[in-house]
């Protein structure tokens, strides 16, 4: 039993081989050994391309459904999965609706689904990634039980003369996909909720923060995410926020995240179009429809990259919680920042992919919508470059 250990173990890790077994490859492998009973057939949707352009979707999804059949779980066949969604009429498979969530788990036996996003794949040197994943239970009431994502750049880690510096995007791709399967794994084989997120650093904290009360931590809400309102040049930045925000939101145990597929289905079933956000009105229709107590809106004003190995990227959004209950805002933030912010000397501290800063940022945004403290306040942050009085 040694043996396949260490080799689940190399397969998880984000090296290229398996040089010397570290304490931390011999814990994945015993979690990986743990996760097979967890979940035993999981069903992978084809890979959702948030990135803009053509890019190698078909070896994502590839990579992907490698390592969770190298992590012992049965993945449900192409054309399983084709018949089912023929079956159903669905096309749209970017996220799940109720009834093919429940005809999966009745008719094929599959237990979970993985819904991939690509965010950004650039071949160019240096080379950039960006990926997300979520788990959506089957079932007669679909949730999503994990959310995470991966963003990196070739230039993330140069090191002494360069040495660090990775130009060939399949081996930066290869990174990215395990460790969101090895992520995965230790989900899988957790009977606990969802691990927790880690404290982000305080440049990333919102500009501007509006709480009109805190939430009960001894209470669970549910929250539905409105895709959010994109001014920005980058195609699908409102998903791609969403997404980040979802991530950090699924962290917290006392919060439960909606499907987005379920969201989607009661917007096109009630005809609900924003054209400049979401209405009052709206809000109230879809937290009946979806039967959840808050439901996150906001808009995104700028979600670039940089163009070259020296530029910075820059994220601009803003978010909104609405609360079902007394029909108002219970927090609203707004935040910008540059990859360059706070960066002196050396490049220290710089950060390289909108991914890696807008990662940051929601974790910042969620950090304060599950402050425990019942004060209400309002206040805006310093401006770039001032200190924190």
């Amino acid at each position: 039993m040694r043996a396949p250990a260490l080799l689940l173990a190399c397969a998880l890790a984000s090296l290229p081989g398996c040089v010397a077994v570290t304490d931390t490859a011999v814990h994945a492998a015993g979690t990986a050994e743990r996760a097979r009973g967890a979940t035993r057939l999981v069903a992978v949707f084809p890979v959702e391309n948030l990135s803009g352009k053509p890019a190698p979707l078909d070896d994502v999804r590839r990579l992907l459904v490698e390592r969770l059949t190298a992590s012992g779980f049965g993945v449900l066949a192409d054309a399983a999965l084709e018949r089912v969604a023929a079956r159903h009429r669905v096309r749209y498979m970017a996220g799940v609706e109720a009834e093919f969530a429940r005809a999966l788990g009745q008719e094929a036996g599959v237990e979970a689904i993985l819904i991939p996003s690509l965010e950004v794949f650039e071949h160019a040197s240096p080379p950039r990634i960006g990926l997300f994943a979520r788990l959506v239970s089957t079932g007669e009431a679909p949730a999503v039980l994990w959310v995470d994502g991966t963003g990196a750049a070739g230039d993330d880690a140069p090191g002494i003369l360069g040495l660090g510096l990775v130009e060939d995007s399949g081996a930066l791709l290869a990174r990215a996909v395990d460790a969101l399967a090895g992520s995965l794994v230790g989900r899988l084989a957790a009977a606990a909720g969802p691990p927790g997120d880690t404290p982000g650093a305080r440049k990333f904290q919102p500009k501007i923060v509006y709480r009109a009360e805190a939430l009960d931590p001894a209470r669970t809400y549910s929250i539905a995410v409105v895709p959010f309102f994109n001014r920005s040049a980058r195609k699908y930045a409102g998903e791609i926020v969403a997404l980040h925000l979802m991530r950090s939101l699924v962290a917290a145990e006392n919060l439960s995240v909606v499907e987005p597929g379920i969201v989607r289905q009661e917007l096109l079933r009630f005809r609900i179009i924003m054209t400049d956000g979401v209405s009052l009105a709206d809000t109230e229709t879809i937290l009946g429809a979806v039967n959840a107590d808050l439901v996150l809106n906001g808009e995104v004003l700028e979600y670039q990259d940089p163009l070259g190995p020296t530029g910075a990227p820059r994220v601009d959004f803003s978010v909104l919680f609405i609360e079902r209950r007394t029909r108002r805002v219970l927090y609203s933030s707004y935040s910008h920042n540059a990859g360059d912010d706070g960066v002196f000397f050396f490049d220290w501290g710089r950060v390289n992919t909108a991914h890696a800063m807008a990662a940051r940022m929601a974790r910042a945004v969620a950090e304060r919508v599950r402050l425990a403290s019942p004060t209400a306040e309002l206040r805006r942050g310093p401006r770039d470059g001032e200190p924190r009085r």
